[in-house]
């Protein structure tokens, strides 16, 4: 069971062009201003979808959602591949990508959680984050092979780069087909007595603030990451390397993606706790080692690829541990549609900031992107350090004093 699950999580994070899609529509003789145009209808499309699809994935159950997605993205897969026949294709594109992102989003991490708690019966927390680690390191594992995979196969041909995307999709297909259609049984049980309105008031309580506070810091620290992520694929274009090589400082950096969330799902509680305080700072040294990569220096080269391995490495260990708590801490009835309001504000956030950063480079160059990117994600990890700081004090009057208690192994 668990390993259609993991096949799943893996095909489904499995998008060949994630680090290479800027260099195909340059490639194709796309602008940066509609390229900009193109990502924010994306990102647009994303705002205005994921929410209400979570909702719907809470009330109804979650695999038919995520079936939805894979045939969503097998048709996105088609549309970039005729992107050359003219902008029409590559806006439509954009949106059907958004659809293809927006539906598995929360919903499939929701329906790990739901799940491992009806196999383990909900009382054994270590194993719930360890198989929801396993889970997210799947999908980082998909995002190493992304970068190598992607970047082989687009050296030869970026038609045959979507043909494979195409083929992949398929497969996430089946996949989501195989999946067990049981675990949601809480949701689908509890929605659809309470409706839709009463689960948003539910979520409105006093005593979910917290939680809310601590997924608009962390919306924050993953939009400002999220573009840096993108725009470090025009940092190393500029400094010229070839498009293969881009994929691989890519499959590097998901490499170490990968080995800190699946760490970090095997610590144990006041382990992670600690692993997480330390992480949330990593993205904005990691902005600011990449703002040192000034073109025609000797160092551009190993400030812009250790930035970007610095930065994965840190977002595998903490968006891991930052999601697994917001999912834990939200009602049962609707972990989907509160990862997917907190997914929400960061898309919106980025759809603000991805823009203007691109007036910035055109003005200041690429590294100006970094250097503000610094200043932001500084701001939101120190708002973020000093909620987690108070979460754990809170957690060690609870415990007379002591560290987070001892899980069972």
């Amino acid at each position: 069971m668990w390993a259609r699950v993991y096949a799943f999580g893996f095909l489904s994070s499995l998008y060949l062009d994630q680090f290479l899609w800027i260099v195909y529509l340059l490639h194709l003789g796309y602008g940066p201003a509609f390229i900009g145009i193109q990502y924010a209808l994306m990102q647009a499309g994303r705002l205005a979808l994921d929410v209400p699809s979570s909702m719907f994935a809470d009330r109804f159950g979650g695999r038919a959602v995520l079936v939805a997605g894979a045939l969503v993205k097998l048709f996105a897969a088609v549309l970039f591949l005729l992107a050359g026949r003219g902008p029409a294709y590559v806006l439509a594109g954009s949106l059907v990508t958004a659809i293809a992102l927006t539906l598995p989003s929360g919903v499939d991490l929701a329906y790990v959680r739901s799940l491992s708690e009806h196999v383990e019966g909900g009382k054994n927390e270590a194993v719930l984050v360890r198989r929801f680690a396993d889970y997210v390191g799947m999908q980082r594992l998909a995002s190493l092979g992304s970068g190598l995979l992607g970047g082989v196969i687009a050296s030869v041909s970026f038609a045959w780069l979507y043909i494979a995307e195409a083929i992949g999709s398929l497969l996430m297909l089946l996949a989501a087909v195989a999946l067990p259609v049981g675990p949601c049984a809480t949701a689908r049980g509890s929605l659809p007595a309470q409706g839709p309105v009463a689960v948003l008031r539910e979520l409105g309580l006093p005593a979910y603030r917290p939680l809310w506070t601590l997924g608009v810091a962390a919306a924050a620290l993953w939009a400002f990451s999220s573009v840096g992520t993108e725009y470090s694929q025009a940092l190393l274009l500029a400094l010229r390397l070839h498009p293969f090589a881009v994929s691989l400082v890519f499959a590097a950096a998901g490499g170490a993606g990968w080995l800190a969330t699946l760490g970090a799902g095997r610590l144990r509680r006041g382990g992670r706790d600690r692993l997480l305080r330390i992480a949330i700072w990593g993205y904005p040294l990691a902005a600011v080692v990449r703002a040192a990569a000034t073109p025609g220096t000797s160092w551009a080269l190993s400030c812009a690829t250790g930035g970007v391995v610095l930065g994965r490495g840190s977002s595998g260990a903490a968006s891991m541990l930052l999601e697994q708590a917001i999912v834990a801490g939200a009602p049962p009835a609707a972990r989907a549609t509160t990862l997917s309001a907190v997914n929400t504000l960061q898309m919106g956030l980025q759809l603000l900031v991805f823009p203007l950063l691109g007036v910035l480079s055109a003005r200041a160059g690429v590294t100006a992107i970094f250097v503000a990117l610094a200043a932001g994600l500084l701001v939101a990890s120190s708002i973020l350090g000093r909620l987690l700081g108070a979460r754990r004090a809170a957690a060690v009057a609870v415990t007379g004093g002591n560290d987070a208690p001892v899980e069972n192994e």
